[in-house]
């Protein structure tokens, strides 16, 4: 009998061959024959009987639907699990998946080696899960860093949101029974006692996505002096810029090259997690635009070096 362990993994494997293949599909010898050369050292054949029931656990546990084609006599992907707005949810649901795979790995293998940090507060996954989806209020205590105690906290949950490797609630706060009209953040890594109470209801239609898609992380409290988009200017080196084309700050992020220079242009709205990103690459990069930011960048800087006179 399989493990849990083998099981996931088979499961991840196989809606993985699916997605990879796409419209084209798979017959199940053809799938067979791919999880055999999956791993090397176990045989991870099965059966056709398995397969089906693998088949009714993948949709029932990830929302993803394989069918069969009669016509072309293969399995693919139904339609509806390849469209736009369930491809978000089925990455999370798969890095998820990998993570847990990886996650058994690391008591078993000497292979793999894992940072020895704090929870990420994803063990109140599934009550934030529920309250999001149910929309239900999300009630628990959250602890600031720069705080002894605790608070409690009364949210409408409307989506989680990562950053950094860091996972957030977003939604609107509760406070002496009324809503705040603004959208904040909440880091997982801080709420204890976590509950899904009870059911609310939203007028409006929010866009999460779109809320946070001119900043960078989670910030969205403009540096002073700015309050709408701009364009930021960064130059590098070359060789660093390669660094940039690899791991793009923003999804806005435009590169050219000036006079041996790599010149990185942003489209976003400046706030302090961007200086903090920015910083983070000490003398490998500088910024050029706009002329605010510098002056609050040296500003930054001027302190930090005084701190060690």
């Amino acid at each position: 009998m399989a493990t849990k362990h083998n099981l996931i993994s088979r499961l991840t494997r196989i809606v993985e061959l699916f997605q990879t293949m796409g419209e084209t599909g798979l017959t199940f010898n053809e799938l067979n024959s791919k999880l055999k050369s999956t791993f090397v050292d176990e045989n991870h054949s099965i059966s056709l009987r398995t397969f089906q029931r693998d088949i009714k656990d993948i949709q029932s546990s990830l929302k993803i639907k394989i069918i069969f084609d009669k016509k072309r006599k293969k399995y693919l992907l139904h339609n509806e699990s390849l469209a736009e707005e369930s491809k978000n949810s089925h990455l999370f649901t798969m890095e998820s998946l990998k993570m847990l795979n990886i996650a058994q790995d690391v008591s078993n293998q000497d292979f793999i080696f894992i940072d020895k940090r704090k929870g990420t507060g994803l063990e109140n996954y599934n009550t934030i899960k529920e309250a999001i989806c149910l929309k239900k209020h999300l009630e628990f205590n959250y602890q600031k860093f720069d705080q002894y105690k605790a608070d409690y906290r009364k949210l409408m949950p409307l989506a989680l949101k990562e950053s950094k490797n860091r996972w957030y609630v977003v939604g609107f706060e509760i406070k002496n029974g009324a809503k705040i009209n603004v959208l904040k953040t909440f880091a997982l890594d801080r709420i204890n006692h976590c509950e899904a109470t009870t059911e609310f209801v939203l007028k409006d239609v929010v866009d999460v996505q779109k809320h946070f898609n001119d900043y960078i992380g989670i910030t969205t409290k403009p540096l002073e002096g700015f309050s709408e988009k701009t364009t930021v200017k960064i130059e590098t080196s070359i060789e660093y810029g390669k660094y940039f084309s690899t791991l793009p700050i923003h999804p806005s992020q435009k590169t050219e090259i000036e006079n041996g220079k790599t010149i990185i242009s942003l489209q976003v709205i400046p706030t302090m997690e961007l200086v903090s990103e920015l910083l983070a690459h000490n003398h490998q990069i500088k910024i050029i635009e706009p002329e605010k930011m510098v002056q609050t960048v040296k500003q930054i800087l001027s302190k930090n070096v005084k701190q060690y006179n």
